[in-house]
């Protein structure tokens, strides 16, 4: 009896058309954000807050850098100004 060995392993699946189930995510949550924000803020602060967040859900849904997804390089950034960097070497 033989067997099929998948392959691409790495590889996500393409599950709503050409995109993953984690890019539509990404970009249905910030679209999501940005209709409610249409709803309740005037058009000049809508502009000035959904630019941003528009920016950040493509480039998570999108962007890759050095072959890594943005989201790797966002949590290093995040994890670079929260933890501490002074490190002292005490000799026993």
């Amino acid at each position: 009896m033989q067997f099929q060995i998948p392959q691409f392993l790495e590889i996500e699946d393409k599950v709503i058309g050409p995109l993953t189930i984690k890019q539509f995510l990404y970009l249905l949550f910030g679209g999501a954000i940005v209709f409610i924000l249409w709803n309740y803020l005037r058009f000049w602060l809508f502009i000035i807050i959904a630019l941003p967040i528009t920016a950040l859900s493509i480039s998570l849904a999108f962007v890759k850098i050095n072959g890594q997804p943005f989201e790797k390089l966002l949590l290093a950034v995040i994890n670079y100004f929260l933890k501490p960097r002074l490190y002292i070497w005490k000799k026993k």
